[in-house]
């Protein structure tokens, strides 16, 4: 009599053979920037780092107008505990206004960020670079944090030669 194996055991094998094929020549570093000129580098993070200041810019705008719109309902003549709900209820709005400009933020630019960030630090000096940036790239907390990537970007872009 002849025991066959079950075919749950030869799944593993097919995904493996799946992933070898699939991965056959391609390079491990490569990226969408690898084979980018310099001066298209340059072009790339100089749109990158326009974009994330709108951002921050936008940010900072909704900010200041929550924090105005509190102002002018804050006056002394108001009971203690209807200003602390009013000052409650600013911080729940700017809270809400943080957490969608950084969701914004790593939807639509975080990935680039990094990208650039690793093609520029290839083509520099190591004397250039500047490993401690590294967690801010990987996991901004604030909008300040974003602030420092678009100017971090920045330098990096106008350091590399254009050819």
């Amino acid at each position: 009599m002849k025991i066959s194996r079950p075919l749950t055991r030869r799944k593993p094998f097919l995904f493996v053979a799946l992933f070898a094929w699939m991965t056959v020549g391609a390079t491990p570093d490569a990226t969408v920037y690898t084979h980018t000129s310099n001066k298209e580098l340059k072009m790339k993070a100089a749109q990158l780092v326009k974009h994330i200041r709108n951002l921050v810019y936008s940010y900072n705008k909704k900010d200041r107008e929550l924090m105005a719109e509190y102002d002018n309902k804050n006056k002394p003549e108001i009971r203690t505990d209807e200003r602390k709900g009013m000052r409650e209820q600013w911080l729940r709005a700017s809270d809400a206004a943080h957490d969608s400009f950084m969701r914004e933020y790593k939807d639509k630019y975080w990935a680039d960020a990094i990208l650039l960030r690793n093609e520029l630090y290839r083509r520099l000096p190591k004397k250039l670079q500047q490993p401690r940036l590294g967690g801010i790239y990987q996991h901004p907390t604030n909008i300040l944090g974003v602030g420092v990537i678009a100017d971090h970007l920045e330098l990096l872009s106008k350091s590399l030669p254009d050819n």
